[in-house]
C-alpha cells in the first residue's frame, strides 16, 4: 500500500514519550502508569496535564510517580477572563477554549512529546490538531444508524442511550481525537476507532427498561438525579474496569508500536503479521485475545474482499499462533485439542469457562485451549450444531425436528444475559439436550485425535524449518 499513513511514527532508539492528560479521579491514568513502569512496555509518561488541578487526582499521581505536572486551570482561565460558563454556546467562550488550548499546547510542548492520552480528560481542545491524542470512551462506537454513530456523546449519556436501546451489553471504544468547530457536537467521538473492548453486560437491577423509558420522558432540567442517572453511572464504573482497563493500554501499546495506520481514502489498517490489513476496529478481551473486524460499508454490509485480503491473511495470523505457541509440540497440541474437544461438547457461550480451568488441570497449552474452541462460534455454529443435532439425535432415537436445531443456534447466537441462555437451553427438553452433548462427544471423537497429531506434526516442522533457517543465516552447517 505505497499511499499507507501511519497514525503514529515510531521514534527510533527510544520509547515513545507520551503527555497524560486527566481531570478527575483518573482510574484509566493509573493503569497507564501502572503500564508504563513494565520494562517491555513501549512508551513511557513524559509529563502529566489537568485542567481541574483542585479536584483530580493528578497532583498525587505526579508526585507518586515522580513526574512533572501541567497545572492549566480551565474554569480559572474563564473566570479571570470574564466568564462564568466554559460551555461551548456563545462564540466568546468558543474564542476563549481556542486560547485556553493555545496556551496549554505552548506548556506541553516544552516535553517533547510524541503523542497524547486523554485519561478522563472532559474539556474539549484543539490541541488534538497538533499532537496526535487517544482518548477512551463509555460507548460502543461502531453501532451506527444512517451513519450516524448513535452511542456518541458526553458523560454517562452513552450508557444511557445503550440501556434505554435495550442493549445487553456495553463496550467502550479508543479513538484518535479529532479537532471540532463551534460547540463540537458533530465532531465529537467521530475519530477513527482503534479498538473496543469485550461486552460488558447492563446491571438495571429490578427495573424495565419501559420504567427507565418513562423517567427519561419525564425530565426536566438537568442536572438529572432520578434512578436511570444513577443506574448509567453504576454501569460507567463497571465499564471503566471491565472494559477501559482492559482496551485502553493495550490499544496504546499497538499505537506507538506503529500497528495502525490509514489508506488512501481513510480507511483504517491494522498490522497482522507484519503487514497491514483493513479493518472497521479491533476487539480486545480480558483473556489477552485480539480480534480484528471486518470492515463495512456505510450501510451495514461488509465490504468484499480482494484477492490476498484480510481472510487470507487472518488465516496466517492464527495459523502462526498456533505454530509459535511456546512449550513442547506435545504440550502444545494438548491444548489445542482440548480446546477443540470443549469447543465440540460445551456450548458455543461458556466454552473459556470450561476450557480455561482445565488446561491447568490437564498442564497444556492454555493458548490453545482458548483458540481451540473457536471450532464453534457463533458463525460456525450455524452449520455445525443442526448436524451436531441431526447425529446426536440418531444416538438417543428420538424425534427432533430440524427447527429444534434452528432455535438452539438463535439462542446460542443470541445476545442474551449468560444464565438466561443456559435456561432457555435447559427449557428446550431433555431431548434436545441429550441429542446435543451426544452428538457433540461423536464431534469430538472425530476431531481431538486429527488436531492433536495434526497440530504436533505441524510445530515440529516448522520448528526445525525455523532452527534450519537460523543455522543457515548464522553461517552454521545443517
Amino acid at each position: 500500500m505505497s499511499d499507507l499513513k501511519p497514525l503514529f511514527k515510531v521514534p527510533e532508539n527510544r520509547k515513545a514519550r507520551l503527555a497524560l492528560f486527566l481531570s478527575g479521579a483518573g482510574s484509566n491514568a493509573i493503569k497507564i502508569l501502572e503500564r508504563a513502569l513494565l520494562p517491555e512496555c513501549p512508551y513511557e509518561i513524559a509529563v502529566l496535564v489537568t485542567d481541574n488541578p483542585e479536584k483530580s487526582i493528578a497532583r498525587s499521581l505526579a508526585e507518586k510517580y515522580s513526574l512533572p505536572l501541567i497545572e492549566h486551570d480551565i474554569r480559572a482561565f474563564y473566570r479571570k477572563n470574564g466568564e462564568e460558563s466554559i460551555t461551548l454556546t456563545t462564540p466568546r467562550r468558543c474564542e476563549l477554549r481556542d486560547k485556553w488550548s493555545d496556551e496549554l499546547y505552548r506548556e506541553v510542548c516544552r516535553f517533547q512529546v510524541d503523542a497524547g492520552v486523554l485519561a478522563g480528560f472532559i474539556p474539549l481542545s484543539n490541541i488534538v490538531g497538533k499532537l496526535t491524542c487517544l482518548n477512551v470512551h463509555p460507548g460502543d462506537l461502531t453501532v451506527v444508524k444512517n451513519g450516524v454513530r448513535v452511542l456518541a456523546g458526553l458523560h454517562y449519556k452513552p450508557v444511557e442511550n445503550a440501556i434505554l436501546m435495550k442493549h445487553h451489553g456495553l463496550r467502550s471504544s479508543v479513538i484518535v481525537a479529532q479537532n471540532y468547530q463551534g460547540n463540537g457536537k458533530n465532531e465529537i467521538d467521530s475519530g477513527p476507532i482503534l479498538g473496543i473492548s469485550a461486552p460488558v453486560e447492563i446491571d438495571i437491577e429490578k427495573y424495565t427498561i419501559a420504567e427507565l423509558q418513562a423517567i427519561s420522558d419525564n425530565r426536566s432540567t438537568a442536572p438529572y438525579k432520578d434512578e436511570l442517572r444513577r443506574l448509567a453511572d453504576k454501569n460507567v464504573e463497571k465499564l471503566k474496569i471491565e472494559g477501559d482497563h482492559v482496551v485502553f493500554p493495550a490499544v496504546l501499546e499497538h499505537f506507538v508500536r506503529g500497528d495502525y495506520a490509514l489508506d488512501e481514502n481513510g480507511a483504517l489498517l491494522f498490522k497482522i503479521d507484519g503487514r497491514f490489513v483493513p479493518v472497521e476496529t479491533v476487539e480486545f478481551f480480558s483473556d489477552g485475545r485480539e480480534i480484528p473486524r471486518h470492515p463495512v460499508f456505510a450501510d451495514g454490509e461488509k465490504a468484499k474482499r480482494k484477492k490476498r485480503n484480510f481472510f487470507l491473511r487472518l488465516f496466517k495470523y492464527y495459523y502462526l499462533k498456533v505454530l509459535r505457541t511456546p512449550g513442547t509440540p506435545d504440550f502444545v497440541a494438548r491444548g489445542w485439542a482440548l480446546g477443540v474437544a470443549v469447543g465440540c461438547i460445551v456450548p458455543v457461550f461458556c466454552q473459556l469457562i470450561v476450557s480455561v480451568p482445565l488446561s491447568f488441570i490437564f498442564r497444556c497449552s492454555k493458548i490453545g485451549a482458548i483458540g481451540g474452541t473457536f471450532v464453534t462460534t457463533p458463525p460456525t455454529a450455524i452449520f455445525i450444531y443442526p448436524i451436531q443435532i441431526w447425529v446426536g439425535n440418531k444416538i438417543i432415537n428420538g424425534d427432533l425436528s430440524t427447527e429444534a436445531a434452528v432455535k438452539l443456534v438463535e439462542i446460542f447466537n443470541g445476545d442474551y444475559p449468560f444464565m438466561e441462555k443456559w435456561k432457555a437451553f435447559a427449557d428446550m427438553g431433555a431431548d434436545l439436550v441429550a441429542a446435543f452433548f451426544a452428538g457433540g462427544i461423536v464431534w469430538a471423537a472425530v476431531m481431538v485425535p486429527a488436531v492433536y497429531f495434526g497440530v504436533k506434526k505441524l510445530v515440529v516442522s516448522y520448528r526445525a524449518m525455523r532452527e534450519a533457517r537460523r543455522k543457515k543465516e548464522s553461517g552454521e552447517k545443517r
